[in-house]
């Protein structure tokens, strides 16, 4: 059952700074094509932003254990030669002007290094892709952006297999879809969502999850038009509401979120997490992990704290 409302409680756009502005970006890359795709949403967004881009790669000690002991640092160079290619060629290409982009290599854990990272640089994002990895695969080989938005404390943009970002990269997120349980209700969530509504003159389409249990969700539902010229004035209470038709049973939350996402043709998922949430079993995903890696567009996590 749904109930197609006017969400209260999201802050009013005109007194919601730019949390990024002027701040500094992390892209955590491994240099694959997954990487590549979020590559070109942290340019669009370190641009937009006017902020500082950091391409950090990390690279596992493990393999160099039995091998020469300048093996690693071979590795590490030859990395961070290939991110200062790459800054070059973006810069050559004409994709990166007006952006300070840094270069940083390490050798370690990853789990440790990137949280270090975000204190050191006091980022305001961090950025990876992440290759849609589920069951044997995960259990394997493991999740980058699992692990990354667990253990850090600022917001996490996940861009995923399906992410198709050319349009965004062109003209902004047009549709963003912001979804939170309404028992753990994230302040922080709502924010970034309806600053970046604000800031790409965007239609936001609210999910708050009442219910969840026997295999059924129960959910209001509301979509928020921002039409006003003068943004100053526009907030998420006094827009336009407009009722969405959809499948009265639903099986869980991840399907209603992706179904939602699906109907409006999201370009962006706004995904609050509650302070205690983790990604922590290695056979069934949680229903935030199946939003990350089955979303047709990049999902933004932001930690309740």
């Amino acid at each position: 059952m749904q109930e197609t409302v006017s969400l209260s409680g999201i802050p009013q756009a005109s007194v919601i700074p730019d949390q990024m502005t002027g701040r500094n970006i992390l892209l955590a890359t491994d240099l694959s094509d997954c990487s590549q795709r979020a590559l070109d949403h942290a340019l669009e967004i370190a641009s937009r932003y006017e902020s500082r881009l950091c391409l950090f790669h990390c690279i596992d000690p493990a393999p160099y254990y039995l091998t020469e002991p300048d093996a690693a640092q071979i590795t590490r160079d030859d990395a961070r030669r290939e991110l200062e290619e790459l800054v070059s060629d973006l810069r050559r290409r004409g994709m990166a002007r007006n952006l300070e982009i840094n270069v940083v290599v390490d050798v370690g854990d990853l789990s440790v290094l990137i949280p270090q990272l975000v204190d050191d640089l006091e980022l305001a994002l961090v950025i990876v892709g992440t290759h849609g990895r589920t069951g044997w695969k995960k259990l394997v080989l493991g999740s980058v952006a699992e692990m990354v938005v667990d253990k850090v404390s600022c917001p996490v943009l996940c861009v995923g297999p399906y992410s198709d970002g050319r349009r965004v990269r062109e003209f902004g997120p047009q549709n963003i879809v912001f979804a939170s349980e309404h028992s753990a209700r994230c302040k922080l969530a709502e924010s970034y969502a309806s600053s970046l509504a604000c800031k790409y003159h965007s239609r936001l389409t609210a999910i708050d999850v009442l219910e969840n249990r026997l295999g059924r969700v129960r959910a209001r539902i509301s979509q928020f038009g921002w039409y006003d010229p003068d943004l100053e004035s526009a907030d998420l209470d006094s827009a336009e509401t407009i009722p969405l038709q959809l499948p009265t049973e639903i099986g869980t939350q991840s399907d209603l979120i992706l179904r939602v996402a699906d109907h409006v043709a999201a370009d962006l998922i706004v995904l609050a997490i509650p302070e205690t949430h983790n990604f922590t079993h290695r056979f069934v995903s949680t229903n935030s992990y199946q939003v990350l890696i089955n979303a047709a567009c990049p999902v933004l996590t932001v930690r309740d704290r």
